[in-house]
């Protein structure tokens, strides 16, 4: 739903659908290529919609890496995988904008770490190197406040709720911090969030423009630590990265339910040598149902066409 008091976008009703997510991976590290594609999928629900919250389950159904360069990948895949099956079951309540605020199932994700843990520590004698992802882990499960903030990091809700939802739009900010996307060093962020109606025929759909860049000039410093690991086969001082997010969506106006996005997440420090691009694109399986519905404002503009006899093939003129 779209508020025209508050200009915020927000599910209006229970629904269930299910996801498909490719991830188009390509970086460069010096003379490391790593370039991979994963599909993902996930079946998602919201019981429950209140002025305040929503109660959703999400159901990872799939995790599959479908094309890698590089052995290392694959490894890293098979490890995210093993990790990914803790938060395969999520029953959750979150607030409008995408954040967890409880973990209704809670017990059963204890419960999926306290079965993995046993197995990883069989295979610490022989792989050494997992000991300190064991404990790590066993860090973050020992509290709930940690689980609670790493089920939030998911890569389908992160996809899905934090620009578009919940928020009076058009807005920019400033004050979001994070890594960079080679994870070397920390960022301030520009964000810039528009967004449009679109009428046609069959009903109407939000579209949502998201661009982020970094915040001011990044200095020298900031590239001399961000890159520091380079500076062998790299001349540091010379390094000007281009880092931008740039992120598209498709909502359904009269339900709210989210149709489409696609997010591209580049760091280019060097065109040739040092670079990581990010391609992220989710649809919904029934991607049209919902735009065929109706919204409020569609159907008084259409009769209001019909009261006034100048019924018009250009719904997207009105």
């Amino acid at each position: 739903m779209f508020s025209k008091k508050n200009n915020k976008i927000q599910i209006l009703e229970p629904f269930s659908e299910r996801y498909t997510l490719f991830i188009d991976s390509n970086m460069m590290a010096a003379n490391v290529t790593m370039n991979s594609k994963t599909r993902m999928r996930w079946e998602f629900t919201v019981h429950r919609v209140a002025e305040d919250y929503l109660e959703i389950s999400l159901l990872q159904l799939e995790n599959t890496l479908i094309e890698s360069d590089n052995p290392m990948i694959q490894d890293i895949s098979s490890m995210s995988q093993a990790f990914g099956k803790m938060y395969s079951e999520l029953h959750l309540i979150i607030d409008h904008e995408g954040k967890v605020l409880e973990v209704l199932n809670m017990d059963l994700i204890l419960d999926k770490w306290g079965i993995a843990k046993k197995e990883m520590e069989k295979a610490i004698e022989h792989s050494p190197e997992a000991k300190e992802i064991l404990i790590l882990n066993d860090e973050i499960f020992k509290d709930k406040e940690k689980v609670k903030l790493a089920i939030g990091a998911n890569d389908f809700l992160n996809l899905y709720f934090p620009y578009a939802y919940g928020k009076s739009l058009p807005y920019s900010n400033g004050d979001i911090v994070t890594n960079n996307f080679l994870n070397s060093n920390t960022l301030q962020w520009k964000t810039k969030v528009n967004s449009k109606e679109i009428d046609n025929a069959t009903g109407g759909v939000y579209k949502v423009e998201v661009l982020a860049k970094p915040h001011g000039i990044l200095t020298r410093s900031w590239h001399q630590k961000a890159y520091k690991n380079f500076e062998k086969v790299l001349d540091i001082k010379k390094l000007e990265a281009n880092i931008v997010k740039a992120s598209n969506y498709t909502i359904a106006i009269a339900t709210g339910r989210l149709l489409e996005v696609s997010s591209t997440n580049e760091e280019v420090a060097d065109k040739e040598k040092l670079y990581t691009k990010m391609r992220y694109i989710m649809k919904a399986d029934h991607k049209d149902a919902d735009i065929a519905k109706k919204s409020p404002e569609f159907t008084k503009k259409l009769e209001k066409t019909k009261r006034d006899g100048k019924m018009s093939f250009l719904i997207d003129d009105m």
